[in-house]
């Protein structure tokens, strides 16, 4: 039976929160849809279904066809082409302090997220920048940076959750959830944050590839390009189906679809003027 808007209201509702005014839906464990986004992510889910249905009938006639799953880190595509960020382009952030509860928890995020762009600096030919003067900003949107970092009580519906370089500007910030301070977490915070500037970056979750467990979080796979071959310890796949990584660290399969995308890190080269 095909999925509706109410029906997959209903399903989220335990992860619905409400961020600046604006309700969203929590799906796929870390991507926040407003009202118009949900509508399309609907549409998509039963596109989807549609297409399985298709393979399934097609085999069961004897007739071969391709398997709409793509099986080969995975991008975002907008009209037809590949999203990133433009050549040059600088990531300037802030970490909100007076949104954390402390300076403990403030200085432990600092330091987390400064740990993680470094080892995305180090994997291809991107450049993020601490804007530190920025951190003691009293409003959500400040002026001078691409991103916010910020803590907001979503109820643990979701760790932490960031955005897509194509998601409008006053929707680009990463999120962090009490949860992500909790003791024994069993997870690597730096881990957690390198995985959603992935996101940042215009990386899908990995663990929606065909060859994934059954168990994985399924996810619609419009509108994407398969970067690399299915990495199950890829920094962007879940911990699921007995594969995946707590650690989230960003592999050699990363580096090479990270790479396809943005090239080889600035520290690779020799400029000259």
């Amino acid at each position: 039976m095909p999925e509706t808007v109410a029906s997959v209201k209903k399903r989220l509702a335990r992860k619905k929160v409400k961020l600046d005014g604006t309700t969203y839906w929590v799906a796929e464990g870390d991507q926040l849809l407003d009202e118009d986004e949900l509508e399309l992510y609907v549409t998509q889910l039963n596109l989807k279904e549609q297409q399985k249905q298709l393979v399934k009938d097609t085999a069961a006639m004897g007739v071969s066809s391709i398997d709409p799953n793509r099986s080969a880190l995975v991008g975002v595509l907008q009209n037809g082409k590949l999203v990133r960020w433009k050549e040059g382009k600088v990531l300037k952030y802030c970490v909100l302090k007076n949104t954390f509860a402390d300076n403990a928890e403030y200085l432990l995020v600092r330091q987390s997220i400064e740990k993680a762009t470094q080892a995305w600096e180090d994997t291809c030919g991107i450049n993020f920048d601490h804007v530190v003067s920025k951190d003691t900003s009293t409003t959500t949107k400040p002026s001078g940076v691409t991103f916010t970092v910020r803590k907001i009580d979503a109820g643990g519906r979701f760790i932490a959750a960031a955005f897509f370089p194509n998601d409008p500007p006053d929707r680009r910030r990463v999120f962090i959830d009490p949860s992500f301070f909790a003791d024994n977490v069993g997870f690597d915070r730096v881990g957690v944050l390198r995985h959603e500037l992935g996101h940042v970056l215009g990386f899908r979750h990995e663990h929606i590839r065909a060859d994934a467990p059954a168990a994985c979080p399924d996810e619609d796979l419009q509108d994407t390009l398969d970067l690399t071959a299915y990495d199950p310890k890829s920094v962007m796949h879940y911990f699921c189906g007995g594969v995946g990584s707590l650690e989230l660290l960003i592999t050699s399969v990363d580096v090479a679809g990270a790479q396809r995308v943005y090239g080889l890190p600035f520290s690779s080269y020799t400029f000259v003027s």
